[in-house]
């Protein structure tokens, strides 16, 4: 790609600030969201987009919980409509991010609707688990523009990671266990099952995994695949050891993972304190975070072997056609 000019460059460097920024608002806003659900807060304001039929409403400590949640993801909407705004001004800019930007707005609106059904329709499960769902994706997309941001930002050509075939099919692999343990961990909390195996590391006393049936058996695949993540990611951070970047990005996700299964069992042998489940929102979604910009680095590696490839074969016609 061609380098952005020095105004291009300095607007870029200020917007991916700004998206890492809005990034970790996304981030904190899973946090809250954990929060507002652990302590029973969900219908505080049982109607939306006003709480209790008001704009600001009276507060007691659930409301200011609820409403609080509310305030920080309008916070983060308005945040998102002026990074569209800054990067969209500029064209060179705009011919690269504009089709990033309608996916982000994309997601933004999902995520809206969703909290607004969630809240309408009495926190139904499925709403709490695809809310959580889309929430995380938010996150990676901000984290992921602000990554490339920066790269743009950059006049000299950035260091990819090397990846073995093997190491980029274990990454998609990794990610695909990571994705669908939020997604397991949403309906654990919006079903209730979190003590649903009130002990640890086996199941109510009796075995790892008793019965894949009912709420029990959905806290135990979630248990399961926890484990599969974590062996995924031991996996990988070997195997991409000597991968520069990526490399790096493995091995935080292994320890997050590490941290995240003595939490998991904290949240259990404890039965679910507030903190501690909040805590375990928190660390899965950074988990997420790491391996799908894990992701990018793997994609961005694979599109720099295809460009050089490429760059080698048109060398080549051209020495041939010379002689």
């Amino acid at each position: 790609m061609e380098p952005f000019s020095d105004d291009g460059q300095r607007t870029a460097r200020r917007a991916g600030r700004a998206a890492a920024a809005l990034a970790f608002c996304a981030w904190a806003l899973i946090a809250v969201g954990a929060l507002v659900r652990a302590n029973g807060a969900g219908l505080s304001c049982p109607d939306w987009p006003l709480c209790t039929g008001r704009l600001v409403p009276a507060f007691d400590a659930r409301i200011a919980l609820e409403w609080g949640h509310r305030l920080l993801a309008g916070s983060l909407s308005l945040g998102i409509a002026a990074l569209a705004a800054a990067l969209l001004r500029r064209n060179e800019l705009r011919a690269r991010f504009a089709a990033r930007l309608a996916l982000l707005f994309a997601l933004l609106g999902t995520q809206v609707a969703l909290g607004g059904l969630t809240v309408l329709l009495g926190l139904a499960p499925w709403t709490v688990t695809a809310h959580l769902c889309t929430g995380n994706l938010l996150a990676l997309a901000l984290a992921w523009l602000a990554r490339d941001l920066f790269a743009a930002a950059r006049a000299e050509e950035p260091v990819h990671s090397h990846l073995s075939p093997g190491g980029a099919r274990l990454l998609v692999a990794v990610t695909g266990l990571v994705a669908l343990q939020i997604v397991l961990g949403g309906m654990v909390s919006s079903h209730s099952a979190g003590l649903a195996c009130a002990a640890f590391p086996t199941c109510n006393g009796d075995s790892l995994a008793p019965t894949l049936r009912g709420l029990v058996g959905l806290h135990v695949i979630h248990r399961l695949n926890a484990y599969a993540v974590a062996l995924g990611c031991a996996l990988l951070a070997w195997q991409l050891r000597n991968a520069g970047p990526v490399a790096r990005l493995a091995w935080t996700a292994l320890r997050l993972v590490l941290v995240q299964i003595a939490v998991g069992a904290a949240n259990v042998l404890l039965q679910l304190p507030v903190e501690i489940t909040a805590l375990h929102s928190a660390l899965a979604s950074a988990i997420a975070l790491s391996v799908g910009l894990a992701l990018r680095e793997s994609l961005l590696a694979a599109r720099a072997a295809h460009e050089s490839v490429e760059a080698h074969a048109v060398e080549r016609h051209a020495l041939g056609g010379a002689r």
